[in-house]
């Protein structure tokens, strides 16, 4: 009889017993990150599919005069888009890659008829004076045909808006 606590022999297991587990481990590992990668393909279909419309929906912005930007919002889907906010934003042309400088209140319009213009005139605030070699960037929210919310900033691609 043995009344030792500690045991003199530890039983690991055998090497195949240790490579099934490292195998298992391994097959559970592949299937969820093929998984993973499918639920995002499938994302990313899904946001596709459901930015048709929004892609067909742009905004340009043309400065007149020194403290006016005419903002063309134009509509080439087969439905309407509601809730349009316009936000017009200067490029600071010493670093073009710096964050654009608001230059006025967004505008919103209700409604932009399918296949159709719409023109909003954005008075720019007294600090800034435009030029016309400035470059204007124009943010365009707006919510689709299907409810959804979108946001373009100039000719990007049209992003879920949260």
């Amino acid at each position: 009889m043995n009344w030792s606590l500690i045991q003199d022999v530890v039983d690991w297991g055998s090497v195949p017993d240790w490579f099934g587990a490292v195998g298992s481990i391994a097959s559970v590992l592949f299937v969820y990150l093929g998984l993973r990668r499918e639920i995002r393909a499938r994302r990313s279909d899904d946001l596709r599919a459901r930015a048709t419309q929004a892609r067909l929906v742009s905004a340009v912005a043309e400065i007149r005069g020194t403290s006016v930007l005419r903002v063309t919002v134009a509509n080439e889907s087969d439905a309407p888009v509601l809730d349009v906010a316009v936000l017009a934003r200067l490029v600071p042309p010493d670093d073009p890659d710096g964050p654009p400088v608001g230059l006025a209140a967004a505008k919103q319009v209700r409604r932009v008829p399918a296949h159709d213009v719409h023109d909003v005139f954005v008075t720019v605030t007294a600090e800034h004076r435009l030029r016309t070699a400035d470059t204007v960037l124009v943010e365009l929210t707006f919510t689709d045909h299907d409810g959804n919310r979108w946001r373009r900033i100039g000719a990007g691609q049209p992003e879920p808006a949260g």
